[in-house]
Order: structure tokens, then sequence, then C-alpha cells
């Protein structure tokens, strides 16, 4: 995974350090950054991150092909908005119309940790270097990933109860927005929901 410096164990940059032994602190980044960022904090209500370049390598059309569904969904997106004036101008626009669904953020190194420690789920759309490395770093923070098939990352099997992340069919935007549900439903099980995210921190 990442380096030390990029654990949420020693990142003096978060609001609160946890590691997996002391997964419960995470949800107190997640209530700071909520009061940082004017988001609405609920417990039962996971924050989905995107904190790669919103650009056509990234495959970020697909993601823009499920947003209308993912935004019917009980879930909050925060974004850093960096990227091609055609997504950014996408994104504006949807910022625009559901202020109280999505939030941009800069993109810096540090407001990003805080992003990782802070969000649930991070969805990745595509297998591309810039996309592998946010999954890798937000799993460090035990920020579970929604991403195409990796060597890093298991598939989450609820009846065995081992697996780090939700994997879906590569370039299927069906695939990766039924993953989304899956993760969604997985998410009302406390317990369930914080062993994937100390599997995904190892």
């Amino acid at each position: 995974m990442a380096d030390s410096k990029l654990t949420p164990a020693y990142d003096n940059k978060i609001y609160q350090k946890y590691s997996k032994k002391t997964i419960a602190n995470k949800e107190k980044n997640k209530v700071a950054f909520c009061q940082d960022y004017g988001l609405t904090y609920d417990k039962k209500v996971p924050i989905v991150c995107l904190t790669f370049p919103l650009t056509d390598k990234n495959n970020v059309e697909m993601i823009q092909d499920i947003m209308n569904g993912l935004l019917e969904q009980p879930l909050e997106i925060v974004l850093t908005g960096v990227g091609t004036e055609k997504f950014q101008k996408v994104f504006t626009e949807l910022v625009e119309k559901n202020p109280n669904k999505i939030t941009v953020v800069d993109g810096d190194e540090e407001t990003k940790r805080k992003i990782y420690a802070a969000s649930d789920i991070v969805l990745v759309s595509s297998d591309t270097e810039e996309c592998i490395e946010e999954a890798k770093n937000a799993m460090a923070y035990g920020c579970i990933p929604i991403l195409p098939p990796v060597d890093f990352a298991e598939d989450y099997d609820p009846i065995a109860e081992k697996g780090s992340a939700f994997v879906y069919k590569k370039d299927s935007p069906w695939s990766l927005f039924a993953n989304v549900v899956r993760a969604m439903e997985n998410f009302r099980f406390p317990y369930d929901w914080k062993n994937i995210a100390v599997s995904s921190m190892e």
C-alpha cells in the first residue's frame, strides 16, 4: 500500500489518527470533515470520494453515465474537481443542481488525506496508474474501493466474510452501478463494514 507517512496512524494532517485496531476513530474524521466543508453528517450515509483526475483516460464518462442513479442513492459525493475542462463543466453543473449531494474540495495532497480519512468509499473508474494510486492511498486509510479487477484488492464475499473491495466488470457502467448498490447494502451493517475497511488497510 502507501508508505508509512501516508497511513492514518502516523498522519498529523488528518483530524484524528487511527489504525486497524482503532478504526472506530475514523468516524471522528468524517464528523470533522463534514463540519469543515459544509456537508450534512449522518452516520448512516456514506461519503463517496473521487480523488483522481477527471479525464477521458481515466474513464470518467462511465461515472457520468451512472451519475443520475448515484444521486438517487443515500450518499454524499466528494470530489477534487481536477481534470479536463469538459468534465469540470459537467461536475460543476451537477454541484449546482445537487449542492446537498456533491461537494468539490481542493486536490492538494494534505486535503486528499483528509478526504480518505473521512470517506467510506472511493470510486475508481479505471485501472490507469493515476486511478490505482488513488485506490491504494485511500485503502491505506480504510476507505473501501469500488474498482475494476486489480491484483491488490479482493472482491468482498459476504458468505465467507472476506474481501477488501467491491470489484466490477471493467468498462461496464452497469456493473459499476450494481457494485455501488452492493456496497451501499453492506454499509448498512457496521460490523461487516468495519471488517472490510480493516482488510483494505492490510
